[in-house]
């Protein structure tokens, strides 16, 4: 953290009041005491029926689970698309349609997986067997524009062997597979809807879930109903879930708190303090895997992605602590590599700070040749918060002699930018996955699903790859020691920050729960009994 940080343009940061409450009306409580107080769900008798009306932070992407990239899809296919493993609440790895564990051979290429095919049918009532299990995971390494292309490429072959088994034959050992297995690489579509729909899919998903799709109406809401299909319906007692997008934190908030929702996906940092305290709502509260970054495009030839100085001094430029203080209030952490603290490959090599230091940035740009201030423009969310810190970063970018400029962008169409390679700068996230090789392989490998820097290091693709193969924790973590520093020098991700994640819901309702992989799961949701009687 630097010494003396109020010079003119980071004063002007430092004095922004958009989020910053004045301190008559601010909650007497610690902000960061308050992120720190940890909750997954709270238990009640539920009445049945109701719906529940959650509020997104941005509108899903496709709702097809070969093509999807968003956390905020995902929220909806926690709802409607259950996979072969879930995640628990200590971020282990349980079965979910399968029946159990993987079995691997003892050269780690032969991988068997039991499924769970009594009684389990889509939602379209079509049976849940091995057949549709190999049908999925076909397309999701084989079809066009697949995003999960890359999870699965050591996946040489899948056959089924009966109705309940899937066999898969992989290329070389693969350690994240049953991590992959349980994200949407794990999630199985319904071979009649596959065939009715083919690519337009996720115009009428079906998958094996507690609720079944019923419409979507772009910006507006996204509907799910309870499903009479589902193998465990008497233990869903809501009728229908409601998905809405509303971007911005206070707008969401405020309806969550005049009733008109009763979920919202993302508390803003600066509000995190006053609804753990607040009447009538209940925070939870979970660490997370979550990293933001500012990824930077390699491939433009006018950007400073063409220049490794000009890259470095940009993220020597950057002071992730005052970040974090600024734009978040303290209650987020500041990251500077994919693998996340409760990670059990979270070492201080992985975890390590590439450092602040902004004269040697200076000395950088100097070095390249590049007239100051070198102009960047940076690609952001268009939100409060995320506009927040974009200025901090321009602020501190500008001390090292960087003229940045910020483009407040839509998501949606910042996906399609980003994907096209259309951008110079972007500053975006991933929710993170429990095996470290779902944060590393799709953003640094050549040519991965989401490499949108254009990142391409044969070196770095050996170690990537050496490192999922390794089954042996020690070689692993060996192996992760050599890589993470060899990513960050090549600062095609300079990492930010680190989010937790905070759902607020109105205490009427229990049942919803938060773990750390941040999903919203509303399985075992619904009203609660004493709310339903006072017709609340």
């Amino acid at each position: 953290m630097s010494p003396a940080l109020p010079r003119p343009a980071l004063a002007a940061v430092l004095a922004v009041p958009l989020l910053l409450p004045l301190a008559a009306c601010a909650p007497l409580v610690d902000p960061v005491a308050a992120a720190d107080e940890e909750r997954s769900s709270v238990r009640a008798p539920l009445a049945d029926g109701g719906e529940l009306v959650v509020g997104l932070d941005a509108e899903p992407d496709a709702l097809d689970p070969t093509l999807s990239t968003t956390l905020v899809g995902r929220q909806v296919f926690a709802g409607m698309c259950e996979k072969l493993y879930d995640v628990d609440a200590e971020s282990g790895l349980v079965p979910q349609l399968a029946a159990g564990d993987p079995v691997v051979s003892g050269d780690g290429l032969e991988v068997r997986v039991p499924l769970r095919t009594d009684g389990v049918r889509f939602n379209d009532g079509t049976p849940f067997d091995a057949d549709a299990v190999v049908r999925s995971l076909d397309r999701h390494r084989e079809m066009p524009g697949s995003t999960r292309a890359t999870e699965l490429d050591a996946v040489q072959d899948v056959r089924a062997e009966g109705e309940d088994t899937v066999v898969l034959r992989l290329s070389r050992p693969y350690a994240p597979l049953q991590s992959i297995l349980a994200d949407r690489a794990g999630m199985v579509m319904s071979p009649a809807a596959l065939e009715a729909h083919g690519e337009d899919f996720a115009r009428d998903p079906v998958c094996v879930g507690p609720f079944r799709f019923a419409e979507r109406v772009a910006q507006d809401r996204i509907v799910l109903e309870k499903s009479p299909e589902y193998y465990a319906a008497d233990e869903v007692h809501l009728d229908r879930v409601v998905y809405r997008p509303i971007p911005d934190d206070s707008i969401r908030l405020a309806n969550l708190r005049a009733g008109q929702l009763d979920v919202i996906q993302e508390v803003g940092p600066t509000d995190v303090a006053q609804v753990s305290r607040e009447d009538g709502l209940v925070l939870l509260n979970q660490p997370s895997s979550h990293y933001m970054g500012m990824t930077i495009n390699l491939r433009d030839p006018d950007g400073i992605g063409a220049d490794p100085r000009l890259r470095e001094a940009l993220a020597l430029s950057l002071d992730r602590e005052t970040i974090n203080e600024v734009a978040f209030g303290g209650v987020y952490q500041p990251a500077c590599g994919p693998i996340p603290p409760i990670s059990e490959y979270a070492d201080e090599t992985v975890l390590a700070c590439p450092g602040h230091d902004p004269g040697r940035a200076r000395e950088l740009v100097a070095e390249s040749g590049a007239e100051a201030p070198v102009p960047v423009e940076l690609m952001i969310p268009n939100d409060p918060v995320n506009i927040l810190l974009g200025q901090t970063v321009q602020a501190m970018a500008a001390e090292a002699g960087f003229a940045v400029r910020l483009e407040p962008t839509e998501f949606a169409s910042s996906i399609a930018a980003a994907q096209a390679g259309d951008f110079e700068a972007y500053i975006s996230g991933w929710s993170g996955r429990p095996d470290p090789d779902g944060n590393i392989a799709s953003f640094f490998t050549t040519g991965g699903a989401n490499n949108y820097s254009g990142h391409s290091d044969p070196e770095v693709d050996a170690l990537i790859e050496d490192a999922a193969a390794a089954t042996d924790p020690d070689e692993r973590q060996e192996l992760y020691d050599e890589l993470v520093p060899r990513m960050q020098e090549a600062n095609a991700v300079v990492y930010l920050y680190r989010q937790r994640y905070y759902v607020a819901h109105r205490d009427g309702v229990a049942g919803v729960e938060l773990y750390p992989d941040g999903l919203i799961r509303v399985a075992g949701a619904g009203r609660t009994a004493a709310a339903a009687g006072d017709g609340g």
